[in-house]
């Protein structure tokens, strides 16, 4: 029988809820025996779902295939338990990838498993990207929450995301899908293949997997909320803002900006009339081109020997688009220049006070003639398992595989431009003839005309602009060994299960910059150090579950389990211990509690380590250039202190723009972060209601020596204090960290690298009821139907970061707050709810996704410091054709709702992407075909 694909409707009957649970009928063929276990994730012991002492929400392929969506990310970013992170909206920051991130810990901090073994990452970071997961085979998802790493290993602390894919699939099954977007833009196709049989009577099994998919890109000038860079008005609204680099200069001396006009004169600089528009040319969907193919087959020689193995190769292409080049920097102005007016000879020549004929100045040009940022990024996939399983005897069974990933990524970069190009082109002089020419003509320079929009020429563009490239690569080695038996002993209450295992990894990652990046002369994506380096571990592992008493008065059934691993990292961690424990106490059949603990593991990953220095443009505040610094006695003494004169208090020396120049970079030194996790939550199963299941789980994580960098912001709030403490620095030192550019006074070059902070706490409940129940009516010559429900919720109640270590007052809760310091909103309560309805060759299903009011996170005040609540409903209707058959038609964000619009000191394009739905409304069709 075929199992259920992601663009098909055909499921097996007992797909359409979590298969461990009640509502599969014992008449459903497909269904599991009474005898017979189910292997979720969380336990290498296996067990069914709702008798785990830690929670598991499960998606099956029946409710992936009703979403309608191509890729995984949209799928999981509907999950109450996952905040949102990369995704196709992600363009600066992109890279075109999607990532899972449980509890918003970070998707560093989430592991992602395939078959419950670790998959291919995408870059130094190790994390996974959703992209290259085969989805057409996935038969359910589990998402474990809480530490996991004394079962996994590291980066399980926040928790796992294991992805079971589909055996022994005999036939061939083709899949088609295609989703567009009312406003008639974003069309993503995705067709998929899979074929598979069995051979040697039974015992052995091939599958072949393909799959390609092609998405269109969205400008933000498609939407009227993303066309427009805005801005705080300072009064409690939005108005047209942008960046202060403009197309005709802004030109800063002694702190005087000033803008040069078509004609090479020169006027006023005025930031609400003159920034530069640059949200036009950003993507809000990334365009992408991808490729999958999965094979995977076992052969079983005999019950003591079962060889298996499967592959993967994805080839992932997508662009990354930003507005022409801002170009910022201290720059010598020829003052006769003749492309000049004479006003502008006239002024800048009263300021060549030495009478060398040149004028320093800071300046801030879009280079438009030059045309757009485009990132295109070439990433490439493989990975391959090779193992073997088996039953050695008396209740033991082994498993022992290795499995070699590597990813490698080439970017090529067009409309950055040479640094030192600029500045040779800048540098002009007469020739014989009287023309104007390039002071050091070597190269072929050409004289830079930046004095007014539209003035560089061709030659020029041409002269300083230069080609980027650079490559990245991560690999992966494991080698994996275990044993186990599942029937150990039994004390009266059922049979006690044991594993232990030993495991070694190793990884080794590296990013090549060409000349140009590495040695900071690019201007326009962020210039950066290469990186080469890796790290293994050795690992030794164990597990037990001992059902310890059953059947007695107030004691239905009693489990305790228990886990612990020793690592050895090759890095400064060094020597690690992680372990956890846990009980499942059922005292009437219908009830049950349950309770874990668990120490988990996040050791530095290869770009945590050995990432060089990189330039980055986070959006932050300089309270020096706001009016507090003219009437806030202490703010003003911080800012003189920093090397403004108090003249210049209150200036914007940002032109508009709401982005602060910093460097970011790794750290060898860096420690293990370290978490405890804490769960206790109650199941009900009522014998009285059949079909209906529901948990409620608290949790509490506590993350020590948490690797991060400060934040810009943070930074310059531990330096100049915030309006909540009266602009009080927290501790003074933080301003080495913050230089300011002696011309114009901004903020360069902050110093925002990893470390080891303060560390985050967080706590909440999750919720989940189930109801399936069959109907005594139905239609198309059926007299009965199917009702399945399912309601899932987060109940967020803290999180708080300290994002630097020596300062616990700068301790933020993000629990339902957006901004600078928060990111990404954490609504506190996360719903999502579906309804399906089948009778005869029919389904209907609706959801409904649900996330409560956020507020801004900061003392200060903006024109937009609340968010409502936003409801989504997402509508499917499939019809079983005939038998092999199906149709699907739907339609996502049912009543159109527009995302909140907040200015560009937010995420990107004036909302939050990931989180709100940027594109509207938007329908799809599949089918889905098996012979």
């Amino acid at each position: 029988m075929a199992s259920t694909l992601l663009l098909g409707i055909a499921a097996p009957a007992w797909a359409q809820a979590d298969p461990a649970t009640p509502v599969v009928t014992a008449d459903d063929p497909a269904a599991p025996g009474e005898d017979e276990t189910i292997v979720v994730t969380g336990s290498r012991l296996g067990g069914l779902q709702l008798q785990q002492s830690s929670p598991i929400a499960v998606v099956t392929a029946k409710e992936i295939a009703l979403s309608g969506q191509v890729n995984v990310e949209n799928i999981l970013k509907d999950l109450p338990q996952l905040v949102p992170s990369s995704t196709g909206a992600s363009n600066n920051p992109g890279g075109g990838v999607a990532t899972a991130d449980l509890r918003g810990l970070g998707a560093n901090r989430t592991l992602v498993l395939v078959d419950g073994r670790r998959y291919v990452s995408y870059d130094s970071n190790q994390i996974v990207d959703l992209n290259t997961i085969p989805a057409g085979l996935i038969q359910r998802v589990d998402i474990v929450s809480g530490g996991r790493s004394a079962v996994y290993g590291s980066d399980a602390i926040a928790g796992v995301v294991n992805f079971v894919m589909k055996k022994d699939f005999s036939g061939v099954e083709a899949n088609a899908n295609y989703r567009i977007n009312e406003a008639g833009d974003g069309g993503t196709f995705n067709g998929n293949v899979l074929i598979g049989g069995n051979f040697a009577d039974g015992r052995g099994n091939a599958t072949l997997y393909l799959d390609y998919t092609k998405r269109d890109g969205i400008l933000q000038s498609a939407r009227d909320y993303s066309s427009q860079a805005q801005v705080d008005d300072g009064e409690g609204g939005l108005i047209n803002g942008g960046s202060g680099s403009i197309e005709g200069t802004r030109f800063t001396i002694n702190k005087v900006a000033r803008k040069f006009e078509t004609d090479g004169g020169y006027s006023a600089y005025d930031a609400a009339t003159d920034a530069y528009n640059y949200a036009p040319y950003n993507y809000l969907q990334v365009p992408q081109k991808r490729f999958l193919m999965s094979a995977q087959t076992h052969y079983e020689v005999s019950p003591a020997f079962n060889v298996y193995a499967e592959g993967q190769l994805i080839n992932n292409r997508v662009d990354n688009k930003l507005a022409p080049t801002p170009y910022t920097g201290s720059v010598q102005l020829d003052a006769d220049s003749s492309f000049l007016s004479a006003s502008s000879q006239a002024m800048l020549q009263s300021l060549d006070t030495d009478g060398d004929g040149y004028v320093t100045s800071t300046i801030a040009r879009r280079l438009t003639e030059v045309g757009d940022r485009v990132s295109s990024i070439d990433n490439t996939a493989y990975r391959a398992v090779l193992g073997a399983d088996g039953d050695i005897g008396g209740g033991w069974n082994y498993d022992a595989y290795y499995s070699y990933s590597k990813t490698r990524s080439v970017e090529t970069q067009t409309g950055n431009v040479s640094n030192s190009r600029v500045l040779q082109a800048l540098k002009t002089t007469y020739d014989a003839n009287g023309n104007l020419v390039c002071s050091d003509t070597s190269n072929g320079c050409v004289p830079l005309n930046i004095f007014g929009a539209g003035n560089i020429s061709a030659a020029a563009a041409a002269f300083i602009t230069i080609p980027v490239q650079n490559t990245s690569s991560i690999t992966e080695q494991v080698a994996s060994a275990s044993i186990s038996n599942k029937n150990l002993f039994d004390l009266g209450a059922g049979p006690a299960g044991v594993v232990f295992g030993t495991e070694y990894r190793k990884e080794f990652g590296s990013y090549n910059p060409d000349y140009a990046l590495s040695s900071g002369d690019v201007v326009g994506f962020n210039a950066g150090e290469g990186l080469s380096g890796g790290y293994d571990v050795k690992e030794a592992y164990t597990e037990v579950a001992v059902p310890l008493l059953a059947d007695l008065p107030f004691v239905h059934r009693l489990e305790v389990n228990g886990a612990y691993r020793y690592s050895y990292y090759s890095t400064a961690a060094k020597s690690v211990n992680t372990y956890s424990g846990g009980a499942m106490w059922s005292p009437i059949r219908d009830l049950s509690f349950r309770g874990q603990y668990s120490r988990a593991v996040r050791a530095p990953t290869v770009a945590d380590l050995y990432s060089g220095s990189a330039q980055d443009f986070p959006a932050a505040t300089d309270p020096c250039a706001t009016a507090a610094a003219l009437t806030n006695a202490n703010l003003s003494a911080s800012c003189v202190a920093s090397g403004l004169s108090v003249g210049d208090l209150g200036q914007d020396y940002y032109g508009g723009s709401s982005q602060i120049q910093s460097i970011t970079g790794g750290n060898s030194n860096l420690r293990e972060e370290t978490s405890d996790t804490y769960s206790v939550g109650v199941v009900l199963q009522p014998s009285f209601v059949p079909g209906f299941s529901l948990t409620v789980d608290y949790y509490k994580i506590k993350i020590a020596n948490y690797i991060s960098s400060a934040g810009t912001q943070n930074l310059i709030t531990a330096c100049y204090g915030d309006a909540g403490n009266n602009y009080t620095a927290y501790d003074s030192s933080y301003c080495a960290l913050l230089p300011r550019d002696a011309n114009s006074g901004a903020i360069t070059d902050a110093v925002n690298t990893l470390s080891n902070t303060g560390g985050v706490k967080t706590r909440g409940v999750d919720f989940e009821a189930r109801y399936a129940t069959t109907l005594g009516f139905g239609a198309f010559g059926t007299d009965s139907s199917r009702l399945d429900l399912r309601v899932s919720g987060t109940r967020l109640i803290d999180f708080n970061f300290n994002p630097v270590a020596a300062i616990p007052g700068l301790t933020i809760d993000c629990a339902g707050k957006f901004g600078l310091s928060c990111g990404n909103p954490y609504s506190k309560w996360r719903l999502s709810a579906r309804t399906t309805y089948e009778t005869g060759p029919l389904t209907v299903s609706l959801l409904y996704r649900y996330l409560s009011p956020v507020d801004d996170d900061s003392a200060s005040t903006y024109s937009v410091e609340h968010i409502k609540a936003y409801n989504y409903f997402d509508l499917t209707t499939a019809f079983a054709v005939k038998p092999g058959f199906t149709w699907s038609v739907g339609v996502n964000n049912l009543f159109n709702k527009q995302p909140p619009i907040l200015g560009d000191n937010q995420e990107q394009a004036n909302t939050y992407p990931s989180t709100y739905d940027p594109y509207g409304r938007a329908f799809f069709v599949s089918t889905s075909v098996k012979f």
